[in-house]
């Protein structure tokens, strides 16, 4: 059986959308929230947080580096990433989104169905939603 290789960026690509919602809010309660968490996850992989988006995308681009998918995961979960970046998007994304886009997530993540069945599945399920 041969290993399938991801990336894995030890400063990890998150925080670029972290930073985008820091950086265009108003000082509200929502804006300073957003600025909070951007903080406290550059901290937490050793990013200045006054860095500018280019140079961001160019940390996260320069901490690539290829590791087998078990050990990728394994170390996500032990880590503790997926249930902190899950909380990150809350219920919001489940209200947005509903459950059914969750489930046809899980069944792409384990391979149930295609790329190309999911974007026929999510065309069925939102058509004339705006």
């Amino acid at each position: 059986m041969i290993a399938t290789l991801e990336f894995h960026h030890s400063v990890p690509r998150c925080l670029l959308g972290l930073f985008d919602r820091a950086n265009e809010g108003d000082l509200d309660p929502a804006g300073l929230q957003a600025w909070f968490e951007w903080e406290e996850e550059a901290f937490r992989y050793r990013v200045d947080p006054d860095v500018s988006r280019e140079e961001l995308d160019l940390l996260i681009e320069a901490s690539a580096s290829p590791v087998p998918s078990s050990a990728h995961w394994s170390g996500h979960s032990r880590g503790g990433d997926f249930a902190r970046w899950g909380r990150r998007g809350g219920l919001r994304t489940l209200s947005l989104y509903g459950r059914g886009w969750f489930v046809l997530l899980a069944d792409r993540r384990w391979e149930k169905i295609s790329a190309e069945q999911l974007a026929e599945f999510f065309t069925a399920l939102y058509e004339g939603r705006s």
